[in-house]
């Protein structure tokens, strides 16, 4: 069973449901966060980018929410060090299940000389009670530790605080009409890199403005005042930030339960025999509670698995799926070495991923447990859930040139004097071949995944996993 999300990133990121899953959700809180309200965060500034600085000196609280209920709060503060420099910190805890708190801490520092150079970045990131994993970037390098585990890169980036604060001079100085467009570079600590996004300013009224992200894949939006404080800020569907007025306000959600029920499965009203045999399945999704969310009418009425339906490989997640990130260390040389071993002597993409299947699937150990440790960690003590195993498979198979992802959802398993069985919550593998994405599953060693693996659709990932305990599938179809 996997483990509910507490920490994706890892996307930091990781842990299922929660201590991953809510991550690869929420990070876009961690990360997420982390480079946008850091870069949209003060009153109404002047130019240049040290005046725009001087005038964020301060902190502010916001009340994390998850469909309208708190679930963490999020804290920033910008300073001056010592030796006049500019500090800007931002600090990130949540809870979505249990009495699991993951806490994010993000600092970067630049100079406080014209062009105000990055100094130095920081980012730690924990679950629960298990040891941080921590990045730290200065002087041309990036250095990670985890657990017991460090390695070091080369970082090499002019990345200014004009750079990090273009987002309110835009604003500020430009006037801009709606439908607009800027930059803004910041530090991505997952990928060790700097990365541009394009703002959009898409709204401006007595009250303020509303700017967000000019991409399809990432629906995240600010609301801002006439000062270009931020008052709101919205991720995807499901996740807000909310200003509020003190600490305490922003903290009322250690004093309230978990958003997240601990129910890990769903039933179905019959049972799949012989799994793997099957051509087609579609499956019904029916709420059972008092009152069906709008959202769950807004989404797809059932999941349809086809064997014949290929999955394209967009050239852009291919290349996000094969870069080595703090997440997935594909690069570190003890992990390559054990990945051409699994793989030794095979050409055909096809039989190496299949191969690195069979080879995590006996080299890992099954156990549950709420351990949050990362890849390298897993590495070492050579168990773990299917979150584990679907982590160490996507970084052994990027290591020797497979773009792979690991992807989270339903999968039918059925126990002997269990009925009609049910579909668990499960993580498992997508591989890029031949720009089609191919599902496989180390945890059950399927090099080819069988169809009852449904993959919850990423608008309404979390939102299904809250609604878990009102949930039930009904079989429309099974096809062999």
């Amino acid at each position: 069973m996997p483990k509910i999300p507490t920490d994706r990133p890892t996307v930091p990121h990781r842990r299922v449901f929660p201590s991953r899953w809510a991550v690869y959700g929420l990070i876009c809180l961690g990360g997420l966060v982390a480079l946008v309200l850091a870069a949209l965060f003060l009153a109404k500034p002047p130019s240049p980018a040290s005046a725009i600085a001087d005038r964020l000196a301060g902190e502010r609280w916001y009340a994390v929410m998850f469909r309208h209920r708190p679930v963490g709060h999020y804290r920033a503060e910008t300073r001056r060090t010592p030796d006049g420099g500019y500090e800007f910190q931002t600090q990130l805890h949540f809870k979505l299940v249990g009495d699991v708190v993951t806490r994010m801490e993000d600092t970067l520092v630049f100079d406080r000389q014209p062009p105000h150079l990055l100094v130095r970045a920081e980012h730690t990131a924990a679950s629960g009670e298990t040891r941080p994993t921590r990045v730290r970037i200065a002087d041309g390098f990036a250095t990670v530790n985890e657990a017991t585990h460090e390695r070091r890169t080369d970082f090499d980036d002019d990345l200014a605080m004009d750079d990090y604060l273009a987002i309110e001079r835009w604003l500020a100085e430009d006037e801009p009409q709606v439908g607009a467009t800027r930059s803004a570079r910041a530090v991505d600590f997952d990928r060790l890199t700097v990365v541009t996004d394009t703002w959009r300013l898409h709204a401006r009224d007595a009250d303020g403005v509303e700017v967000g992200k000019d991409s399809v894949a990432d629906s995240t939006y600010v609301r801002m005042d006439n000062d270009l404080v931020p008052r709101r800020m919205q991720i995807g569907a499901l996740f807000s930030l909310e200003a509020v007025a003190d600490e305490s306000l922003a903290r009322l959600w250690e004093q309230r339960p978990a958003v997240f029920s601990t129910a890990q499965s769903v039933a179905v009203d019959r049972p799949i025999p012989q799994p793997h045999a099957l051509r087609r399945l579609v499956v019904a999704i029916i709420h059972t509670g008092d009152e069906t969310p709008r959202w769950i009418q807004a989404m797809p009425s059932m999941f349809i698995s086809d064997s014949d339906a290929l999955s394209i490989a967009d050239p852009h997640d291919v290349t996000r799926a094969s870069a080595a990130t703090v997440s997935y260390p594909a690069d570190d040389l003890n992990l390559t070495a054990l990945a051409e071993r699994a793989v030794a002597g095979l050409a055909h993409d096809a039989d190496r991923a299949a191969a690195l299947a069979g080879f995590v699937h006996g080299h890992l150990r099954y156990r549950d447990t709420d351990h949050a440790g990362g890849v390298l960690d897993t590495m070492r003590r050579r168990v773990g859930d299917c979150t584990e195993f679907a982590d160490f498979y996507t970084t052994l198979a990027r290591a020797v040139g497979l773009p792979a992802r690991t992807v989270v959802g339903l999968a039918y398993r059925e126990e002997p004097g269990e009925g009609a069985g049910a579909f668990a919550l499960h993580a498992w593998n997508e591989v890029a071949i031949g720009g089609v994405w191919r599902g496989v599953d180390p945890t059950w060693n399927q090099d080819s995944a069988d169809l009852t693996h449904l993959r919850l659709p990423e608008a309404f990932a979390l939102a299904l996993i809250a609604e878990l305990p009102n949930l039930s599938l009904r079989v429309v179809e099974a096809v062999y």
